[in-house]
């Protein structure tokens, strides 16, 4: 049965779970939170005002990613410090990630108890490819698509990322964590996608055996249907 979770004003979307599936933090001119169960309203943990989407949450409950529209530096990755439940932690204020004059967004933690990478897309090149940085500071980084890229995704294990193409297919590439870096393998394609994306794309199962895909359904003929086709035929 579906029932509604939001109840506030305007837009809400940009979904994303806390680690232990309590709490959801969504955009609404702003981040908000709210605990599953729905008891308590809505709660904003960033101000108002600003066009904000979160991506992530850590796996060790400590950081939410969320991207921020700036008219000097496009899109950033911003990183803010909350409790479990989600709730800003007391005397820490959003930190930025990256920071430049390109569009950075769709940043997803590797999915270590601490994480250490962070995957991302960016405009850098000309069009939007995918990256891996180094987390909390971004001071090594690899490019891991060169077709094009959008919305990376990791495997529950970290051994597998995943993201769209620009002529609109699934991609996954295998992913080596070793002391000196991130060692990916060469992209392969798993299957095409249709329509536009917008939000949340897909989800893949922990194991990344299965994979869940919000995709728009082709347009299909009108259907005619024919009342006493006997007498037609009759006439006939």
């Amino acid at each position: 049965m579906l029932s509604r979770f939001t109840s506030s004003a305007g837009i809400s979307a940009n979904p994303i779970w806390s680690p232990d599936g309590k709490t959801v933090v969504f955009s609404n001119n702003g981040l908000f939170r709210k605990d599953v169960n729905g008891s308590g309203d809505e709660q904003r943990i960033t101000e108002l005002g600003r066009l904000r989407e979160p991506s992530d949450w850590s796996r060790d409950g400590r950081f939410i990613l969320f991207s921020e529209s700036n008219l000097e530096t496009n899109q950033d990755l911003w990183v803010l410090p909350v409790t479990r439940e989600g709730k800003p932690v007391e005397g820490e204020q959003p930190k930025p990630y990256l920071h430049s004059r390109f569009n950075e967004r769709s940043g997803r933690f590797s999915p270590e108890p601490n994480p250490h990478w962070v995957a991302y897309q960016s405009d850098e090149t000309g069009r939007y490819e995918i990256f891996i940085g180094s987390f909390p500071e971004p001071r090594r980084r690899l490019q891991i698509s060169s077709g094009g890229g959008t919305f990376p995704q990791w495997r529950a294990d970290g051994r597998e990322l995943f993201y769209i193409s620009a002529d609109n297919k699934l991609m996954v590439a295998g992913v080596k964590v070793r002391p000196e870096g991130i060692e990916p393998t060469s992209p392969h394609e798993l299957f095409p996608l249709s329509g536009a994306f917008w939000g949340s794309v897909y989800a893949v199962a922990p194991d990344g055996k299965r994979i869940l895909v919000n995709q728009i359904m082709p347009d299909f003929a009108a259907l005619e249907v024919i009342v006493n086709w006997p007498a037609l035929l009759k006439r006939q």
